[in-house]
């Protein structure tokens, strides 16, 4: 993930969600190679349902909003943000020959942990939060869940983490809501910056 380090001082909250997301990295990757767990190449089965089944926050979608403002461009992204469906899936393209996320990179939360985190159940079972594809995988592995179950990432708690970045702006909204918010956050805050600049040239 590239983003200039300018932006941090402007926005607080980056740098944190940025930095969660890389232990989230290491946490999903220890997840995968324990389990012997991946998702198939180009499936995308978790990314086709409707924007209200993902859900994310403005702050979880910071990274890929300055990523877009700071590349100019966020607005061919907010013409696509009012479909049903989240605007960065593409089942009709293979990005990096692996999936169909076109800014995978910049994915909020809910993208890193789906299929590689864990949840209690009714049951109080410690159970994976994840698609038919990868339940049959954990499936295979199933006599490993009691062995290693004080290692296995919360979803909730991972979640709380990232709320508590910002509380006031760690409500989730639709994919697609969460987006358009989160850019209309760092649009309206840059102008501001770029006003107050221009304000102290000319005082």
């Amino acid at each position: 993930m590239y983003i200039s380090k300018n932006y941090y001082s402007l926005f607080p909250q980056l740098q944190k969600i940025i930095q969660l997301y890389e232990e989230i990295e290491t946490i999903t990757s220890n997840v995968k190679s324990l389990f012997s767990v991946s998702c198939p190449n180009g499936c995308g089965q978790c990314c086709n349902t409707a924007c209200h089944n993902i859900e994310a926050s403005i702050i979880e979608m910071l990274p890929l909003c300055v990523y877009l403002y700071e590349n100019n461009s966020y607005q061919f992204w907010l013409d696509k943000a009012f479909s049903n469906l989240c605007p960065f899936y593409d089942s009709e393209t293979l990005y990096n020959n692996v999936g169909n996320c076109a800014v995978y990179e910049y994915r909020p939360l809910v993208c890193r942990l789906f299929g590689f985190s864990f949840m209690k159940n009714k049951y109080g079972a410690i159970v994976p939060v994840a698609c038919t594809t990868l339940q049959k995988q954990y499936t295979q592995k199933k006599e490993m869940v009691g062995i290693h179950t004080s290692e296995f990432p919360q979803m909730s708690s991972l979640s709380m983490q990232s709320m508590m970045i910002d509380p006031v702006k760690g409500e989730r909204f639709p994919i697609n809501e969460a987006f358009i918010k989160s850019m209309e956050y760092v649009i309206l805050k840059m102008r501001l910056i770029h006003n107050q600049l221009d304000c102290n040239k000319t005082a």
